[in-house]
């Protein structure tokens, strides 16, 4: 059984709720004593065992959309060496800040992926996330230094530089997307290239996918496939770890854990730049806590949909409430529009009117670049617009 750090992992139940309960209370005190939103909401609320934790406040995306950018930090900046920004409610901007204590925490906690995925130190690991939008690739690298693995410096722009380094560097783990696997195997398949002339022995994959294309990438590969789930607000990765048996393992000695009418709702126990009380995750989720053959005590969950309507294309994460943002930019302004999404693309249909309408029809192409353009400067997203009459059936 490959674990990383044992103690933590394989703590017994009881044990690790009383640590839950410890960290908690403290967790209370400081946001209490260091950021005043918390403060107010808390109020005089203790928490003497776990059951208690119904009575507290929670957190909502909305409350941190509102509290930009520094308005949930529980210490000074000064005491913040890393910041970046993540996408919250409606698309609206969240900065995320961790201290040097959060960073090494991190690392750990990516490490324990990392293992469970069977990835050792003699190990050489390529990322290959798209740095632009996904910020996980930095807890990948914390977690690879933590268990001493190499990691390529470089990420490549193109498959064909992906099949290169592939071959010249022969790393043998790869976390990549979903949406970058699946081009791999095309490629791999249209350029006759065998997967046994690589050295891969593993893939991990940025977010779940279903059993059927985990199967289709593990043929096409040959290698085995492991998945992560994270939320970029809490920990992403870290967030849990993918056992050998398939289940999502609660890093429960710094995450609590509940499932509120569907709704997955997490605490950071031991985050100090910026802890978050029951935060709604508008996740659906199952949970239970039954012993799983992997010997891992933490909670298991079963992430569902996104409660909050959040759709995705080529990995990257957008509101519709965004595409009416982008749309107010051009002369498309105030004009009904209706969204088909794909793995892709997203097609947006305009209604036309009398006023784009032009017996000629470059202006009307013009329109089209022009909106086009905006979505993939602002957003990061290929769109296609159509100008209809009325909603597409």
């Amino acid at each position: 059984m490959s674990v990383f750090e044992r103690r933590c992992e394989l703590m017994p139940r009881a044990e690790l709720d009383q640590l839950q309960l410890e960290r908690m209370q403290a967790l209370l005190v400081r946001l209490k004593r260091n950021v005043r939103r918390c403060r107010e909401q808390i109020g005089d609320a203790r928490v003497e065992s776990l059951a208690g934790m119904a009575k507290l406040p929670m957190t909502t995306p909305e409350d941190m959309a509102e509290s930009f950018p520094y308005g949930m930090f529980a210490l000074p900046l000064r005491e913040v060496i890393r910041l970046h920004s993540t996408m919250g409610f409606q698309g609206r901007p969240l900065v995320i800040g961790h201290t040097r204590n959060d960073l090494a925490q991190w690392g750990r906690l990516a490490a324990r992926q990392l293992v469970a995925s069977g990835v050792t130190a003699n190990d050489v690991i390529q990322v290959c996330l798209g740095a632009g939008f996904y910020r996980g690739a930095l807890g990948y690298v914390l977690g690879a230094e933590q268990i001493e693995a190499s990691v390529i410096a470089e990420e490549p722009f193109h498959i064909d530089s992906q099949l290169a380094m592939l071959q010249n560097y022969r790393p043998t783990t790869l976390i990549t997307t979903p949406v970058n696997a699946r081009e791999l195997v095309r490629a791999m398949q249209e350029r006759r290239i065998d997967p046994q002339s690589f050295h891969l022995r593993t893939v991990l994959l940025s977010r779940p996918v279903s059993a059927e294309e985990r199967e289709g990438l593990r043929a096409g590969l040959l290698v085995s496939v492991q998945s992560n789930f994270g939320i970029e607000e809490v920990l992403d990765p870290g967030l849990c770890v993918e056992c050998p048996e398939g289940r999502f393992h609660v890093n429960e000695d710094h995450f609590l854990a509940e499932v509120c009418d569907g709704e997955l709702v997490v605490t950071t126990l031991c985050r100090e730049a910026m802890p978050l009380l029951r935060y709604r995750t508008r996740i659906a989720c199952k949970m239970s806590h039954e012993k799983c053959a992997c010997g891992r005590t933490g909670a298991v969950i079963i992430p569902g949909e996104r409660l909050d309507g959040r759709l995705r294309v080529s990995e990257t994460p957008f509101y519709e409430a965004q595409i009416a943002q982008v749309l107010a930019q051009t002369r498309a302004k105030d004009h009904n529009f209706w969204t088909k999404v794909t793995d892709s693309a997203v097609v947006i249909f305009v209604q036309l009117t009398t006023e784009l309408f032009s017996d000629m029809m470059w202006p009307l192409g013009e329109l089209q670049r022009q909106i086009e353009g905006e979505f993939l400067t602002r957003l990061g997203i290929p769109v296609e617009v159509r100008f209809v009459q009325g909603k597409p059936s």
